[in-house]
């Protein structure tokens, strides 16, 4: 199983490099140019694999962790990051999916109100109502990490719902609604580089409260 774990990880950082530097040549490519929809393209599936390779290595873990009987009350620093990670995992997989159905319905927001994107819209909100929820009634020492990117399922399970609702839609609000939904994904990947990437490369350690500020910097600035 840690097998699968490392080489879930490794596609992960493969695929996490290739869609940091992918997202930006749609950004300012002519949209709906050539290279704007194939680097569109590569980012989007670089995307999916990242998170898919995400949801392995989490549940390799996590197969790890039970094997070895580590629960909360043992590691609870370590088992609230995973959740994290996986509420981050989920929720970022529901924008890039919401972006890509907004391209494809076009001006008919009511084309993609299905069940499952309703569904997912819902569970996005209950992702954050739960993270909230676990800081709050666990207590984990990284519990701050957990309430300063609980919005985001919010938000975006809120906003998918309301577009989806539309009837008076304008001709280009699924133009803004998909470059918001792919801007909210980029943001998601520079986050990811943010944390893992810029902290290691430069050996930057922050402790505390301070460590909050790689999470939440790039949604800042996005």
């Amino acid at each position: 199983m840690s097998y699968l774990g490392d080489f879930s990880r490794f596609i992960h950082v493969a695929f996490g490099a290739i869609g940091l530097i992918a997202f930006w040549v749609p950004i300012f490519a002519k949209k709906g140019a050539v290279n704007h929809v194939r680097f569109g393209k590569i980012f989007v599936w670089s995307a999916y694999i990242v998170l898919a390779a995400a949801a392995i290595a989490l549940a390799s873990r996590t197969a790890n962790l039970l094997r070895e009987g580590i629960g909360v009350s043992d590691q609870p620093e370590l088992i609230a990051f995973m959740v994290f990670l996986g509420y981050l995992t989920f929720v970022t997989f529901v924008i890039v999916r919401h972006g890509m159905q907004v391209l494809q319905s076009k001006g008919k927001p009511d084309a993609i109100r299905t069940p499952l994107s309703v569904f997912l819209a819902y569970a996005s909100i209950a992702s954050s109502v739960g993270i909230i929820a676990y800081g709050l009634f666990l207590d984990p020492p990284n519990k701050i990490l957990l309430f300063a990117l609980s919005p985001i399922g919010l938000g975006n399970g809120f906003g998918q719902l309301r577009y989806m609702r539309r009837t008076d839609a304008s001709p280009r609000a699924w133009l803004y609604e998909h470059l918001g939904a792919m801007i909210g994904a980029g943001i998601a990947f520079h986050t990811a580089f943010a944390v893992f990437g810029v902290t290691r490369l430069f050996d930057i350690g922050f402790t505390g409260w301070v460590a909050v500020i790689p999470w939440v910097a790039p949604a800042v600035i996005g």
